[in-house]
């Protein structure tokens, strides 16, 4: 959950936005419209003007990795009045979301080989067990042909009969 501070008539109020961008109030203070109007203009302005992050080796991630993960809505690159500590910290943070995003893109990859080789498993499953059962079909065909094999010979006994008589007559 991300959060800020605003001065709003005198007083400081906290707040923070949830998962869904929703705005939270914290410690039982309630935010006026014009204030959560404000911050919602002010994280998407910011959204839309950040860069991407880079890579500890200075490569930027795949627009991938980019694309599918939107960035927290409550963290925000550091002002320039903002502390060293603070601007060493989000630092760090774009460090680890980048480190991240590499750990997950090279999780899918092994996630999408293994799925291919649990295919190919299948497949050659498959083909094992229809190479098995190719002596059998071969052997119920046979018994098959031998059946049809032996109706035309009785068939073909009978219409000779049936011949002879129709010459005899």
């Amino acid at each position: 959950m991300g959060g800020s501070e605003s001065s709003h008539g005198g007083r400081r109020v906290t707040f923070g936005l949830d998962e869904r961008e929703q705005v939270r109030v914290l410690q039982g203070i309630r935010l006026t419209e014009d204030v959560v109007n404000r911050m919602k203009e002010s994280s998407q302005s910011k959204r839309d003007s950040q860069r991407s992050p880079r890579a500890s080796n200075g490569t930027a991630p795949s627009s991938l990795a980019a694309e599918g993960t939107p960035k927290s809505a409550g963290i925000h690159p550091p002002m320039s009045s903002d502390s060293a500590a603070e601007q060493e910290l989000y630092r760090r943070y774009e460090q680890e979301q980048a480190l991240v995003q590499e750990e997950l893109l090279r999780l899918a990859k092994r996630e999408r080989e293994a799925a291919s080789e649990a295919r190919e498993r299948n497949s050659i499953n498959e083909e094992k067990q229809r190479t098995a059962q190719l002596p059998a079909d071969l052997d119920a065909w046979a018994v098959e042909l031998q059946g049809r094999e032996a109706e035309l010979k009785r068939q073909e006994a009978f219409y000779k009969e049936q011949l002879a008589r129709i010459e005899r007559k």
